[in-house]
């Protein structure tokens, strides 16, 4: 009997001490966010979002701008495979500090096909100095 005495003993001081670890390490600070390992200048104008830069495919867009006419920029777009694509699609401007210009852009509804399709984007803003087409499947 006096075994199981002292062994109920360590395991009621182990628990103990287990416990009042557990409680310290609530206060622990939250963790830290990481650095994004791809650059402003690196990510690309033209982002397929949700899985769909399998099935989306783009040209050479076309940019106008001038000093008193805000950014205007057209993607051609279309889908890779036979079947008709829903998609959502929004342009994004930043000014010249790459800070995104507001109000945004709505995204819009389109469906695409192995022909090209046109999308356009205008900033609303006379700063737009650069651009970015988001497109993601259509909800």
């Amino acid at each position: 009997m006096r075994r199981t005495g002292i062994w109920m003993w360590v395991v009621m001081v182990v628990t103990w001490l287990s416990l009042s670890g557990c409680l310290r390490n609530r206060t622990m600070p939250p963790g830290e966010v990481l650095p994004d390992p791809i650059s402003h200048r690196a990510y690309p104008q033209q982002v397929a979002l949700e899985g769909l830069e399998s099935y989306v495919v783009s040209g050479e867009s076309t940019v106008q701008a001038s000093q008193d006419q805000p950014l205007s920029v057209e993607v051609p777009l279309r889908a890779v495979s036979n079947k008709e694509l829903s998609v959502q699609y929004r342009f994004l401007f930043f000014d010249k500090d790459r800070r995104l210009l507001k109000p945004q852009m709505q995204w819009r509804y389109t469906t695409l096909t192995r022909a090209q399709q046109f999308v356009r984007g205008s900033a609303l803003d006379t700063r737009a100095v650069d651009w970015r087409l988001e497109v993601r499947p259509a909800r």
